[in-house]
């Protein structure tokens, strides 16, 4: 006869395992342990040369250990030590009020932690909120062009850009940028980028000026190993076209006429690496790269011709196995899907780039661009 469960502890059970699979409970654990280890480890000692083997191990356990206390604040370090110290005197003298005391002690600094975790969840929602706020709305017009934009972090906020701005000579600039790294450092970055871009629009049309004069700006003011890549396409509604690229992916133009594909990628550094004048402590040769570094590409397009703007996120889209999405498979795929409408194509590439990762989390931010000529 199967044993009868009592009503309790079927409720528990449901409570416990509510909208939750074997495969859902896999992924979230291996998803925490991921994000647990790339948390602690910039505070951890390195176990590197170590030998491998239990000495090592509890000596990484103990880094990890040590890392986690430090990250606590004080008080709540030191309810954590009471909590510790009352499940050893449970553990030595069997005391049950002691594992009692502990366990309430670590459910009240769980709770404690949590709230905090919901808290920061909420205002980098409202954040995310202001951030997509600064975007261009879905009802932005290019005159002469039809425009598609898809825009997914991360994280919750994140480093990708992207805006529509008219310049002086009555042209429209498209403009697609990312700021290395993720999250919030990155998205407060995005902003400054935005505002100065914003400005500098006003007073030039010229696109490696519009460059030369950001990375001025921002040079020195970003913190290391942070910098900015960036795709400039200057419109006319007659279908002319004029591009700078500051070490960011190239663009894809797709022509309707034969259905071929070309890569454009004029040469250019990322935006806040080096000076753009000599004074920043360079040597001169070095300072002065920047500028030259910046080629212009002209083109026109015709009717029905897509360009296809992206950021590093796209290709760089891994499946389970850590294979990235790559070029090649973004050409093939608007090869294969040239008589669509605009808003098929955008879904073509959401939808592939789903397949592709086959459930793997999204590393980075992903943003991309489409453009008809109407």
């Amino acid at each position: 006869m199967t044993p009868r469960i009592p009503p309790f502890l079927r409720g528990i059970h449901n409570l416990l395992t509510r909208d939750l699979t074997w495969n859902d409970l896999n992924k979230s654990l291996n998803d925490d342990m991921r994000g647990m280890y790339e948390f602690y480890e910039g505070s951890m000692k390195s176990v590197e040369g170590e030998r491998r083997g239990v000495k090592r191990s509890m000596k990484f356990v103990w880094h990890l250990f040590v890392a986690f206390l430090l990250k606590l604040t004080p008080p709540r370090r030191l309810m954590y030590a009471v909590a510790f110290v009352f499940i050893v005197v449970a553990l030595s003298e069997g005391k049950a009020a002691s594992a009692v005391y502990s366990f309430v002690i670590v459910t009240f600094l769980l709770a404690m932690e949590l709230a905090d975790k919901l808290i920061t969840k909420d205002e980098l929602s409202i954040a995310r909120d202001i951030q997509l706020s600064l975007q261009p709305g879905s009802d932005v017009k290019v005159a002469g062009y039809d425009l598609l934009s898809q825009s997914e972090a991360a994280k919750q906020v994140g480093g990708d850009y992207y805006d529509v701005l008219q310049l002086p000579d009555g042209s429209t600039l498209v403009v697609i940028g990312d700021v290395s790294g993720k999250g919030i450092s990155s998205a407060l970055y995005v902003v400054k980028m935005q505002t100065a871009l914003q400005l500098f629009a006003t007073e030039t049309n010229d696109l490696r000026e519009l460059l030369i004069r950001l990375n001025s700006h921002v040079y020195g003011q970003l913190k290391r190993n942070y910098f900015l890549s960036l795709f400039l396409v200057k419109l006319l509604p007659d279908g002319s076209a004029e591009m700078c690229r500051a070490g960011h992916p190239p663009a894809l133009l797709c022509r309707a006429k034969d259905h071929s594909t070309e890569w454009l990628k004029p040469n250019g550094i990322a935006v806040g690496m080096v000076s753009s004048t000599n004074g920043g402590g360079e040597s001169e040769e070095k300072a002065k790269c920047f500028g030259p570094s910046l080629e212009t590409q002209s083109l026109r397009m015709e009717k029905d011709d897509v360009l296809f703007l992206f950021t590093d996120g796209v290709i760089e889209s891994v499946d389970n196995t850590g294979k990235e999405y790559g070029l090649d498979r973004v050409a093939e795929l608007f090869k294969n899907c040239k008589s669509e409408t605009l808003e098929q194509m955008r879904r073509c590439m959401i939808d592939d780039l789903i397949r592709h990762r086959s459930g793997a989390d999204l590393r980075d931010d992903t943003t991309f661009l489409l453009l008809k000529k109407t």
